[in-house]
């Protein structure tokens, strides 16, 4: 076995809905939906840079963190999950969506394989999905992979101390429980 923590791997995908997000609370519900088929998962931190100019020159600079964006692949997707993240109405088996829907705030969990066979756990607080599409359809004569889902949030800083992620190291064969339940 290895002692190298490099990431190699993607998995555990899950989100928890987020029950309240203001200046003052934060909370998730007790309930952990699992997302299987996690296939690869990419994110982009969206900062502004600033420049404050003063006595001729440059005073201070740097970056502000934003927001961040997650684009996430996955092999497949039931359509409550799907209309569940997306804000559609699931009614009799049929996902119906329009212009009017609005998707709720989640945390979105999920892990890395370590080199090591250990996980580095990551959590986002607050999770909009923002679209999600098929990779495309063709017949199964031209092609054997499976047509993927990819899902795309917008991750913005909790309210109550502006944090958008968490991450934790764990060994292998420790617990994911971290990622079940978010505070």
């Amino acid at each position: 076995m290895s002692n190298k923590k490099y990431l190699k791997g993607f998995a555990n995908l899950g989100f928890i809905a987020v029950a309240a997000n203001d200046g003052e609370t934060y909370s998730t519900d007790s309930t952990y939906h699992s997302v299987p088929g996690a296939v690869e998962c990419s994110k982009t931190d969206n900062r502004e840079d600033f420049k404050i100019l003063a006595d001729d020159g440059v005073w201070d600079n740097g970056a502000e963190w934003d927001d961040s964006d997650i684009e996430i692949t996955v092999v497949e997707s039931d359509l409550e999950t799907i209309s569940y993240l997306t804000g559609a109405t699931y009614e009799n088996g049929v996902l119906e969506e329009g212009t009017l829907d609005e998707p709720p705030l989640v945390a979105l969990t999920f892990s890395a394989l370590r080199a090591d066979n250990g996980y580095r756990l990551f959590r986002y607080y607050c999770c909009k999905c923002v679209d999600f599409s098929v990779s495309s359809h063709t017949t199964k004569g031209q092609n054997k992979d499976a047509q993927s889902y990819t899902l795309k949030f917008k991750v913005t800083p909790r309210k109550i101390d502006q944090r958008i992620r968490g991450t934790k190291d764990i060994n292998a064969g420790d617990s994911l429980s971290w990622l079940r339940s978010v505070s």
